[in-house]
């Protein structure tokens, strides 16, 4: 079939809003519809009779001609993304940029059954890719924020949770979960200790050395009762010079075996300050949960035994009489 034949036979894709080339046997290409004249400004004369392949390198390379030689086979259609295949057909947009082309190439049988041409059509994919690309950067820029959001939320929490010069749980987060404490204890049964904790003169290192001073000494502080203290445990600072241990599952025996390691570890404690040697010591007082106790008096039987431990001379652990406070040496 001659070109102007080919033509004629393929004039109803004329008007079709995608590129449309035929090619027969020899990839010849016999017919050339407008909307390719439009894209790459070749008109039908310039293309029809001439090969394909010169016409277009990308259409010569050895893996595409052999796509559409084995169409001419009874091969199923072959695709050529932009992905892979970047302007099969090159046309320029009016910006200069290339036009991104999804092709499909197919046979297409003569009147005998037999595939005689092979038909490439092109779609531009140039503004689908364009949305994709902006929905991909939206995307993007909404997940950098979410993770932002994240970050922020993470550290108002940490803010509304944490003491910020210790980086201790602070006061409010310590009762809230010593109360899940007691309630899980009590739940199954478990034993669970609470030490009160407060620095020794603590006051007289402030006015001697200063509150950038103290405020070094409690930042050390609790690093090291971090570091005494076992992965169960937990110390928050409950105002002050004034931290609080929680110990769940614990006996008094190991109680007061890690309370005592916990005041060794503040009393070896030294700090280079301004070109002297800071010390401190602490005062403990330990109580264990006992039946039906509610967190305040539990808090008040562990806080006086505390003060008790203070008035025997500092630096030492007492333990929180049963019950009622009334044995305890600071009177209600």
């Amino acid at each position: 079939m001659n070109p102007a034949s080919c033509e004629n036979s393929f004039l109803n894709m004329d008007s079709l809003p995608m590129g449309i080339m035929v090619l027969d046997r020899q990839l010849h290409v016999c017919f050339w519809n407008a909307c390719l004249e439009s894209w790459t400004g070749f008109s039908r004369q310039d293309i029809l009779g001439r090969h394909s392949g010169e016409l277009f390198p990308q259409l010569g390379r050895s893996l595409v001609v052999s796509r559409l030689k084995d169409l001419f086979d009874g091969a199923p259609p072959a695709v050529f993304s932009y992905h892979l295949h970047n302007h099969l057909i090159p046309a320029r947009l009016p910006d200069a940029t290339m036009r991104l082309q999804h092709s499909m190439a197919y046979g297409l049988r003569g009147p005998d059954g037999d595939i005689s041409h092979v038909v490439l059509s092109l779609q531009d994919v140039t503004e689908i890719h364009s949305r994709l690309r902006e929905n991909l950067r939206v995307q993007k820029d909404l997940e950098r924020e979410n993770r932002l959001r994240k970050k922020v939320e993470l550290k108002l929490r940490e803010l509304a949770t944490r003491d910020m010069l210790t980086g201790l749980i602070n006061r409010r987060s310590f009762l809230g979960l010593l109360a899940r404490e007691i309630r899980r204890a009590r739940r199954y049964g478990h034993t669970l200790c609470l030490m009160a904790l407060d620095l020794d003169h603590f006051k007289r290192l402030n006015d001697t050395w200063g509150h950038l001073a103290g405020d070094e000494m409690l930042k050390i502080f609790a690093t090291v009762c971090q570091d005494a203290l076992r992965d169960i445990d937990h110390i928050g600072r409950l105002g002050g010079e004034e931290f609080g241990v929680i110990m769940p599952e614990t006996t008094p025996d190991g109680a007061r075996v890690v309370g005592e390691r916990l005041l060794k570890a503040i009393r070896n404690l030294a700090v280079r300050y301004d070109g002297s040697v800071l010390r401190m010591t602490a005062s403990i007082g330990l109580a264990c949960l006992e039946p039906d106790e509610e967190l305040k008096d539990f808090l008040l039987r562990a806080d006086r035994a505390m003060y008790q431990a203070k008035l025997l001379g500092r630096d030492r652990l007492e333990d929180a009489p049963g019950g009622t406070c009334s044995q305890c040496l600071i009177p209600e």
